[in-house]
C-alpha cells in the first residue's frame, strides 16, 4: 500500500473517531445549556414542529435502510449505496434537527405512567446508548464501502445494519410517545 493510501485512511479514521466522540459529547452538553431565552409564541410553536420532522427523518431513514439491505442481496450495488447515502444524510438532517430543538426549547418530561412508563425509558435509554456507538459504526461502515474495501465493509456491516435500523425505529418510537405532552 502506498503512503498516500495509508495517511488517507488514517486521516479518515481520525475523523471517524473524532466524530464518534465530539457528537455524543455535544448532544449531552445540550441538556446542560439553558434553552434560548425570549423567543416569540409563533418561533417556540415552529420550533415544536421539529420533533416530527425528527421522526419523518428517523422513519424515513429507517426504510432506505431496508431498501439498501434488499438492494445489496440482488447484488445491485448503485442502488445499495444510493440508499445507504440517503439514510446517512437522513441521519446528519436528524442531528442537526434534534440538536437546534434541544438549544431552544425546554427538555419535556413523559407524563406516562405505569407499566408504559418503563417501557417508554427502556426504548429511551436503549436507543440514547446506542445511538452514541452507532456513529463511529456507521461512518467506518460507509467509508469502507465507498472504498470498495468489500470483505471489511461486509464484517462491520453485519453490526452496524440492525443498530442503525434499532435507532431509526426507536427515534420514531419515542417521539410517538412523547409528541403528547409537547407543550406547543
Amino acid at each position: 500500500m502506498n503512503n498516500t493510501l495509508i495517511d488517507n485512511e488514517k486521516r479518515v479514521k481520525r475523523f471517524i473517531w473524532t466524530m464518534g466522540i465530539l457528537i455524543p459529547v455535544a448532544v449531552a452538553a445540550l441538556f446542560l445549556i439553558p434553552p434560548i431565552e425570549n423567543l416569540s409564541e409563533a418561533t417556540k410553536t415552529n420550533l415544536y414542529r421539529l420533533p416530527a420532522l425528527n421522526a419523518i427523518f428517523n422513519g424515513t431513514a429507517f426504510c432506505c435502510l431496508i431498501a439498501a439491505f434488499i438492494a445489496i442481496r440482488k447484488k445491485n450495488i448503485t442502488v445499495h449505496k444510493a440508499f445507504t447515502t440517503a439514510a446517512l444524510v437522513l441521519s446528519v438532517l436528524f442531528l442537526l434537527s434534534y440538536v437546534t430543538f434541544h438549544l431552544t426549547t425546554e427538555s419535556t418530561k413523559f407524563g406516562g405512567e405505569g407499566w408504559i412508563r418503563g417501557v417508554y425509558f427502556f426504548i429511551l435509554i436503549s436507543h440514547i446508548v446506542l445511538s452514541t456507538g452507532i456513529i463511529p459504526l456507521v461512518l467506518f461502515t460507509y467509508a469502507r464501502g465507498l472504498g470498495m474495501q468489500v470483505e471489511k465493509h461486509r464484517k462491520i456491516a453485519k453490526w452496524t445494519w440492525p443498530i442503525w435500523l434499532y435507532v431509526t425505529a426507536t427515534g420514531v418510537i419515542v417521539y410517538l410517545m412523547i409528541s403528547p405532552y409537547y407543550p406547543h
